[in-house]
């Protein structure tokens, strides 16, 4: 074996010498292309705050990225020039003529062409990144086509709170540099060859450890140290080409009259799901036909309820449970005994619950953005990252453009997923530290800051907490035994789930008896849930199964009784009825509905027409990593998406999806999909279209 193997390299080696500048140029441009990286991943963004806060663990997953699609470049390029050297000596007729040498020489100079634009392209695409939060697409590049980009652009660079004008330095080196590195190479391998065949001997060498290299690299990355969200963040300049000319399929080529006919069908549908007439479709005053856009009526704007809301100022604590699932919440499942969630499970019983709630996104960028935008991720795209040039307006938003101070505490990374790029558009400030990534510490700083700063500066506020230690593995809980940690995960996650239920316990208990907590709303709800085998699927790309979707979601605060609430419901609802609770009605592209709708109602009534009859109680829908869902009309419906190659009917009641009903019921499985098809391709147009 180790002599086959040295024969083989051997040959390799005679057959690639012809070819050794490529592989020098690979080499060249892979150290420039850490260089880049370190730049980009060590440094802040122009806004002063750091690029990711974890610059360790992305680094080493960055050097093996590029090296391994470096390789892979290196190998078509040399394929492509040993078959024109094959090609050429056998029309020349003469295998020992300057053939060869030729071929080598333009393979050498088209590969330096290819390399050279992929660096330019690459730090075009870092600074993308650093300023506005997502890389560079064909979709970006059509959004800011206009050339006062240009000049948004040079202001940004001058104006850089991390190294004004850095950018043009690297621009004016980057190039020259990789071409000194190729010459130190050369030269290095000139001392160290001597001779033809000591080259062939340090080249075979180059190639074996390259081999190794990459190996190891795909073990790495793909095996034992794996994160999609890293991954989309450091996703070289090559592979977004590549996903954009063949792979993306998106909805922004909608044709005129399929946009027309999905804008009716949605917005006749909204409308129903409504059951009122008090907001207007409307074109948007950009002109765009956006087809999500809505505008309130005078009816509406006038409403005494509204204005006793807004005089009223509430404050908002938003907590976001990771991972906290429908079927291990005692009160939404309580056949589970005891209950992981006994602090949740009191405070809901003084609350208005909705037991059916459906997350419309994982992961946690699905599900947090979704509440945010009240609009479901986007069905083929990684959302947090891909559309974060895109304009999309949030609750958030709009309490704070309304005076609200509004804080965003993360006890994991924002800046993991791109979420930190999303926080800092909405927010007035994100908080967010290594050191206090466990629940127990996070919620210790979220205390002290709510009740000792926020509520003290004058202000209404809105604070969201996200919490972390209920994550798979699940075995975050501080504390945990070792017994406990050796569970099956069906168990672990009661564990952790618990360990996170306290948390929050702590958290309430400490301001609950501030005076501000009278006037202030508390809205518990999580990201998603989490597959344990439930439908057969146990992986988060399984599928949209009430598993991963069906999540605990209640509002604690004056004029809300106790209620279970058994209306369709999902996290695209969280927007319009936050803003209900605020007293504010604004235009908007929430694709949700006002889940308190009545609760404050003041027989508000548009003069203009009669109210539409409630015919239908309520909707969800979701879309979850090539699956999408819907729950309307007492069914929920779920699907492969696009294809439909898989399509699974429960009644809306099955939460925990035992009995499937598609068999039985062909008709209602054609009009579901039908109707998730239309919302889903106007969600997603409206996604990347943006406001």
């Amino acid at each position: 074996m180790k002599q086959l193997l040295g024969n083989f390299f051997s040959r390799l080696g005679r057959a690639l010498a012809p070819f050794q500048s490529i592989i020098l140029i690979s080499l060249a441009a892979w150290v420039t292309h850490i260089v880049l990286r370190v730049l980009l991943l060590f440094r802040s963004n122009p806004y002063g705050f750091p690029f990711v806060s974890k610059p360790d663990w992305f680094i080493f997953h960055a050097v093996c990225l590029d090296f391994m699609w470096i390789v892979n470049a290196l190998v078509v390029f040399l394929v492509l020039g040993v078959l024109a050297s094959f090609l050429v000596s056998k029309i020349a007729k003469s295998p020992d003529s300057g053939s060869l040498s030729v071929v080598a020489k333009v393979t050498t100079v088209l590969y330096a062409v290819f390399h050279s634009v992929i660096l330019l392209l690459t730090l075009l695409d870092n600074e993308t990144q650093r300023f506005l939060g997502g890389h560079l697409t064909f979709g970006l590049v059509d959004t800011y086509k206009d050339t006062s980009s240009i000049i948004v652009f040079y202001d940004y660079v001058a104006n850089d709170l991390s190294v004004p004008y850095l950018q043009f330095v690297v621009l004016a080196l980057m190039l020259p540099a990789t071409y000194g590195l190729y010459r130190l190479f050369r030269k290095w391998y000139r001392l160290r060859a001597g001779d033809a065949s000591g080259n062939r001997f340090y080249l075979k060498k180059s190639v074996i450890a390259m081999v190794a290299f990459y190996i190891a690299s795909y073990a790495f990355v793909y095996f034992i140290w794996t994160g999609n969200a890293r991954m989309t963040k450091l996703r070289p300049v090559v592979s977004l080409i590549y996903n954009d000319l063949f792979v993306t399929q998106k909805t922004g080529g909608l044709t005129e009259a399929e946009l027309a006919n999905y804008r009716t069908s949605y917005q006749n549908l909204w409308q129903k799901v409504e059951g009122d007439s008090l907001w207007q479709f409307v074109d948007s005053d950009a002109g765009n036909h956006l087809p999500l856009y809505r505008v309130p009526t005078q009816a509406l704007l006038n409403s005494e309820s509204l204005k006793s809301q807004r005089e009223k100022k509430p404050n908002f604590i938003l907590v976001l449970m990771e991972s906290q699932r429908g079927f291990n919440t005692g009160f939404m499942n309580p056949q589970i005994q005891p209950s992981p969630t006994p602090f949740m499970d009191s405070l809901a019983a003084h609350s208005h619950v909705w037991l059916r709630m459906h997350t419309s996104g994982v992961p946690t960028t699905g599900g947090v953005l979704s509440t945010h935008i009240g609009i479901p991720h986007h069905s083929r795209l990684a959302e947090a990252t891909d559309l974060a040039h895109v304009t999309l307006p949030s609750f958030v938003s709009v309490l704070t453009e309304n005076g609200y101070s509004t804080h965003y505490m993360s006890a994991a990374d924002p800046a993991w997923d791109n979420l930190g790029v999303w926080m800092a558009k909405w927010y007035t400030a994100q908080h967010y530290n290594r050191e206090r990534e466990d629940d127990s510490t996070f919620m210790d700083h979220a205390i002290e800051y709510v009740r000792d700063t926020l509520s003290k500066e004058g202000k209404p506020f809105l604070a969201t907490l996200m919490t972390r230690s209920n994550h798979y593995p699940f075995n975050f809980a501080a504390g945990m035994t070792d017994e406990q940690k050796n569970r099956p995960l069906q168990e672990r996650i009661n564990v952790t789930m618990n360990y996170a239920d306290r948390q929050l316990a702590r958290f309430i208990r400490a301001v609950e008896n501030e005076e501000w907590y009278k006037n202030t709303y508390v809205i518990v709800m999580a990201d998603h849930g989490f597959p344990l085998g439930e439908n057969g699927v146990s992986t988060m790309n399984g599928g949209g199964f009430s598993n991963v979707s069906w999540i605990p979601f209640f509002i604690h605060g004056q004029g809300l009784d106790a209620t279970l609430d058994t209306t369709t419901a999902a996290q695209i609802d969280i927007a319009p009825t936050v803003l209900e609770l605020a007293g504010f009605a604004v235009p908007n592209i929430f694709m949700g509905h006002n889940l308190l709708r009545g609760t404050f109602q003041d027989s508000v009534e548009d003069s203009t027409s009669a109210p539409l009859p409630v015919v239908v109680n309520g909707l969800s829908l979701g879309a979850y990593s090539g699956y999408s869902a819907i729950g309307l009309g007492g069914y929920r419906f779920v699907a492969k998406y696009p294809s439909f190659d898989e399509m699974y009917l429960f009644a809306d009641g099955d939460t925990r999806q035992e009995n499937e009903l598609s068999a039985a019921r062909p008709q209602d499985v054609a009009t579901l999909k039908a109707t998730l098809d239309t919302l889903v391709k106007i969600s997603d147009y409206s996604l990347e279209k943006g406001l």
